[in-house]
């Protein structure tokens, strides 16, 4: 697989439509919503896993990246957020990310993963605002645990669950 992760833009509408996924709301948004919501409405920005691999172009996986607050009282939890003060806390939402089922086990949710939280500390290093959370809704179980993998933390039990990372501690270490 040769992948090159790109900003959705009009041209890949024609790869959008051959984008599967067990969680049908995940391709529904992709093919429906992604574009409109970056050039019309501006709430996301979409980001797709283009395989190149010489024949066919195709889809392999995508993410998409908006901003978000969580209430402090959702975070009590979290002894490192404790000091902080009682207002929302900003931070930048991991809104979807999907992999097409012709390339599951493959590896590829960890990279998207990565890209997309590489992309959020990037802009929390030298963009414009600041903001301390990096955060995601887990659409059901196993979503859940792969993100615990990596360090968020349930805020919630039931589905979808909000879940956080403190970006402090990558932040001063210079991850």
């Amino acid at each position: 697989m040769a992948l090159r992760i790109e900003p959705l833009g009009r041209q890949h509408r024609p790869l959008l439509k051959r984008f599967r996924n067990q969680h049908a709301p995940l391709v529904e948004y992709l093919q429906r919503y992604a574009l409109r919501h970056l050039e019309k409405d501006f709430l996301a920005r979409s980001y797709v896993a283009v395989d190149d691999d010489g024949s066919e172009l195709q889809v392999a996986g995508y993410f998409s990246l908006s901003t978000a607050s969580v209430e402090r009282s959702a975070v009590g939890a979290l002894p490192a957020l404790e000091r902080l003060p009682r207002f929302p806390i900003p931070g930048v939402l991991l809104a979807r990310l999907a992999v097409d089922e012709r390339v599951q086990g493959q590896g590829l949710g960890r990279y998207l993963f990565e890209e997309s939280l590489g992309l959020t500390l990037q802009l929390a290093r030298g963009g414009p605002v600041a903001f301390r959370l990096f955060v995601t809704d887990a659409i059901d179980a196993p979503a859940a645990r792969f993100y615990q993998r990596f360090g968020l933390a349930r805020l919630a039990d039931e589905y979808p669950c909000r879940m956080v990372l403190d970006l402090m501690p990558l932040l001063i270490s210079g991850r």
